[in-house]
């Protein structure tokens, strides 16, 4: 007898000794699916009303009958028995399916708790389309659409369980490069089930990987947040909690801070070291700035650890922000080259990639073009070459929006102000308001503050714009609240041979919103060159 292997993940197929068969008759492949995934008697008049839901019943009998006898024919045997009132599956023929298989090994997986499972058995499991039934196949029944729905749910489930199962087994036995598999699998099958992800972060956890962790954290609240407008569930952030801790304490036992200062003619200027790639890149954020804070966000965290993979990565307070000298006489522009020029000798001297952010890249132009053998490439995100409106230059705020923004601040000391406009996308997260807040009084003094958006308001490095000839970078988030994006425009028009990269998004922030689309983009733009 022949052996029939029935493929139902997708559209359906038969096999018979492992060679294609073609059936072309819809209903025909629907009756041997409905027959194979059930494995029992069906009454005629039952399959008939799903294959045909508004004939008259004896009409479907007789189309049911005309269908099968065809699909008879089609194969070398009988595969369809039956009597006057129902139908079935040839109990004397090998039969089996790619969907019965799988649930086999789901059902092996928790009857035989302690068997190792087959290398076959975890690849079929981990296939993309395992979880799958019938995908793309229709035929305008609603009667077997519902029909299908149910099968479709209970595989899906079925799957769900097993790759939890198997993930949860190679943690403990300590292998959670495969853990990390069988997560990735479950986030791609449900994305906005806790159970992926929370399996995810215990396998990062469990290699000791912090910033893999803070990131698979990070990616699921955001998705939570632009799919459903909710926060992680408090299961899900007390299991974050808790791997977490220990995580973070021992990166901090082990210098995961590596904090220097380099000296400069007015005083030390903070920055913070990691990685030993081939080159250098050095940080600039834009106002708000403070390493050590930023260094206890987890997506600023990520991000440089991410960075720091292909490059030694550099992130600085200049002077008179941060952890840098508060005592600065002249917060101003050039004093911003010579804190570059001072961590560039502190680190080495040698040649610099510069990733200016919003002032920070006003900064990094008028480096580059002060220094421009000391300048290897620049990256500009969320960046403007004028702090204040001017009539040629209407993509700032006007002096007078910069003196009522300076009161707001001065008012709303000690709070998130402005959240909503620096990361609207946080500015419902109370954890990420907290966060906010704290940067904004770590980084500056209410008092100081006013002298620092003043400079801001000066500074204009249109001038320099021409006389850039490091390879130049341009993102920009096309719905930045903060820098619009006619700024981002004008650099790449003025800067010979810049590249702009417009990013869907509001975020001005960095670290907020797809931060990874604006990380690969840093990544590709470096490589190439």
């Amino acid at each position: 007898m022949p052996t029939i292997d029935l493929h139902l993940h997708a559209y359906p197929a038969v096999r018979v000794d492992g060679q294609a068969v073609p059936l072309a008759l819809k209903r025909g492949l629907a009756a041997l699916a409905v027959l194979a995934e059930l494995r029992r008697k069906v009454a005629r008049v039952q399959l008939a009303a799903l294959l045909w839901p508004d004939a008259a019943a004896d009409i479907g009998r007789a189309r049911l009958r005309r269908v099968l006898h065809e699909c008879n024919q089609a194969l070398p045997a009988d595969l369809v028995a039956g009597d006057a009132d129902a139908l079935w599956l040839n109990d004397g023929i090998a039969l089996d399916s790619d969907v019965a298989r799988i649930r086999r090994i789901v059902r092996r997986l928790f009857a035989q708790p302690d068997e190792v499972p087959s290398r076959a058995a975890v690849e079929a499991l981990l296939q993309p389309d395992a979880h799958q039934l019938l995908e793309g196949f229709e035929f305008g029944s609603d009667a077997f659409d519902d029909w299908l729905a149910q099968r479709r749910s209970e595989q899906h489930r079925l799957v769900a369980r097993g790759l939890q199962r198997l993930g949860e087994q190679w943690l403990d036995s300590g292998q959670p490069v495969l853990a990390a598999e069988a997560a990735q699998r479950l986030v791609a099958i449900d994305a906005l089930a806790d159970a992926g992800h929370g399996l995810l972060m215990r396998a990062h956890a469990q290699r000791g990987d912090l910033a893999a962790m803070d990131s698979a954290y990070l990616a699921f609240a955001q998705v939570l947040r632009s799919e459903l407008g909710v926060r992680p569930s408090p299961a899900y952030e007390a299991l974050y909690e808790q791997a977490r801790r220990p995580l973070l304490q021992g990166a901090l036992a082990t210098s995961a801070l590596p904090l220097r200062f380099a000296d400069s003619d007015d005083g030390a200027v903070a920055y913070l070291e990691l990685g030993s790639g081939p080159r250098t890149l050095v940080v600039l954020f834009g106002l708000w700035s403070h390493v050590e804070v930023a260094w206890e966000e987890p997506a600023i965290r990520g991000v440089l650890q991410r960075l720091a993979q292909h490059a030694r990565v550099v992130l600085m307070d200049r002077r008179g922000v941060g952890l840098s000298e508060r005592l600065a006489r002249d917060p101003s522009l050039s004093a911003g080259v010579n804190d570059v020029e001072a961590v560039r000798r502190a680190v080495g001297g040698g040649p610099l990639w510069l990733f200016g952010n919003a002032a920070g890249s006003m900064i990094a132009i008028e480096y580059a073009a002060l220094h421009p053998t000391a300048v290897e490439g620049l990256v500009l995100y969320a960046a403007s070459a004028r702090g204040a409106w001017a009539p040629d230059y209407p993509w700032a705020l006007t002096r007078e929006q910069i003196d009522r923004w300076t009161e707001r601040l001065r008012s709303g000391w000690g709070s998130a102000t402005s959240l909503q406009e620096f990361a609207p996308s946080q500015a419902d997260d109370p954890v990420a308001r907290d966060w906010w807040a704290r940067l904004l009084r770590q980084s500056m003094s209410r008092n100081s503050m006013p002298a620092l958006l003043r400079e801001l308001a000066r500074m204009d490095v249109r001038h320099r714009l021409p006389q850039l000839r490091a390879p130049t970078l341009i993102l920009q988030r096309v719905g930045d609240r903060v820098t619009r994006e006619g700024a981002a425009r004008h650099l790449a028009e003025h800067i010979a041979g810049a590249r702009l990269k417009l990013l869907p998004g509001e975020d001005h922030n960095l670290w907020a919103g797809d931060v990874d689309a604006v990380i690969d983009e840093v990544e590709r733009f470096m490589h190439s060159r």
